[in-house]
């Protein structure tokens, strides 16, 4: 079941008029860099480096063009962090003329102040489970280093949190904990993906949660963190899922939607919602 509070007709009013706009994020302007290249030291089970692939290389020949804005990103080390202290010289340099945003991890404190003067945001995947970072990330930590990490990005850097509904394989274990954690120092945003079963990784058998379990904990994080901004990041499943998971979503009051499936742009025009649509990654 949906978690819904109980709403006054005033109040219901107020949000039905409050729903009647929805951006849609294409984020053709972002470029993705890989500091790591294909290499990630962890070998996470739900991602095996797939999705550093796609990534071009921070080192190689940057493709600028149209683009307005980087994502640096890249796989862990076995700390958990990823190596943007090795790169500050290249940071610099496309600090110059772009935005600026990472993929950080579990950054310390150290690495945080080399960074931060040259990244516009952070990106940070929020855990709330012990058993899921040990078996998925192969990290002995807990969701208290990652909280904590959470809190020392956030003094130097906007950080917006990710959640990652179904991380442990499909399952909903921890996400409502990672709420919580969140939900004591709220962000300008926070940011839900769902689980994807990757081919060639050791969670390719395990199917995604649920669109109704899925829509159950983005229920919860409206209840526990108020107005705080909620955005439904690209990585989530394809096809049917896609469709039925966006046109969910729409009623729902999301801010933002990363990705959209065609049918969700037809439903939002059903709607009559004020469609908006940004060129770059959804936390600018």
């Amino acid at each position: 079941m949906v978690f819904l509070p109980q709403e006054s007709p005033t109040s219901v009013s107020k949000k039905v008029s409050e729903m009647e706009r929805i951006t849609f994020v294409y984020p053709k302007k972002t470029k993705a860099l890989s500091v790591t290249g294909n290499y990630c030291a962890l070998s996470c089970a739900h991602c095996k480096g797939h999705y550093l692939k796609d990534m071009e290389r921070l080192w190689g020949p940057a493709t600028a063009g149209s683009i307005k804005s980087y994502l640096i990103s890249g796989g862990c080390d076995l700390d958990g962090a990823v190596p943007l202290k090795d790169h500050v010289e290249l940071l610099k340099k496309l600090f110059r003329d772009h935005r600026l945003i990472a993929h950080t991890g579990l950054l310390s404190r150290e690495d945080i102040d080399m960074v931060s003067p040259y990244l516009e945001a952070a990106s940070f995947n929020m855990v709330g489970d012990d058993q899921t970072i040990k078996e998925v990330y192969n990290l002995d930590r807990t969701k208290q280093d990652f909280h904590k990490s959470y809190i020392d990005l956030r003094e130097k850097i906007s950080t917006y949190p990710h959640i990652t509904i179904g991380l442990h394989k499909g399952e909903i274990k921890g996400e409502y904990d990672a709420v919580d954690l969140i939900a004591k120092d709220p962000p300008e945003a926070v940011v839900f993906n769902v689980f994807i079963p990757t081919k060639g990784t050791e969670y390719a058998k395990f199917k995604p949660p649920s669109p109704v379990n899925v829509m159950d904990v983005i229920s919860y994080a409206k209840e526990r963190m108020g107005n705080t901004p909620i955005f439904i990041g690209c990585m989530r499943p394809g096809g049917v899922f896609r469709e039925k998971l966006d046109e969910l979503l729409l009623k729902m009051d999301i801010d933002r939607i990363v990705m959209p499936s065609k049918s969700a742009r037809r439903e939002a025009a059903k709607m009559q919602l004020e469609i908006k649509e940004r060129m770059e990654c959804c936390i600018l």
